[in-house]
């Protein structure tokens, strides 16, 4: 249904070539950014979406490695729980400080 011409388009010929060229331009912003580009956004985004990407991912692993040893015993571990957390807990920091310290200097230009 997005490709149907609408009657009152074919009128205004100044606008339906003002319409034809925005599709263009987004066909071809879309083409050049493809399909790893619509996750993760243009280039200007990319640093961010990468650093909130990898917060979810060090979340989620830890979380997993806590629900899987804590049944286990001490003797069993390798890594404890606490260890684990302390390796990846500045990780996680840091990326959270690279998201709002980027958004700080954003508006400090």
């Amino acid at each position: 249904m997005a490709n149907q011409i609408n009657p009152n388009l074919l009128k205004d010929k100044v606008l339906a070539k003002q319409v034809i060229e925005n599709q263009n331009e987004l066909d071809k912003i879309k083409t050049e950014r493809g399909w790893l580009g619509n996750i993760w956004g243009n280039s200007e985004k990319i640093p961010n979406n990468l650093a909130a990407l990898s917060i979810i991912i060090l979340f989620a692993t830890g979380i997993y490695y806590t629900y899987c040893v804590l049944g286990l015993p001490s003797e069993k571990i390798s890594l404890s729980i606490k260890d684990f957390w302390a390796i990846i807990a500045p990780l996680i920091t840091l990326s959270i400080g690279y998201l709002f310290g980027d958004k700080s200097k954003k508006n400090d230009a």
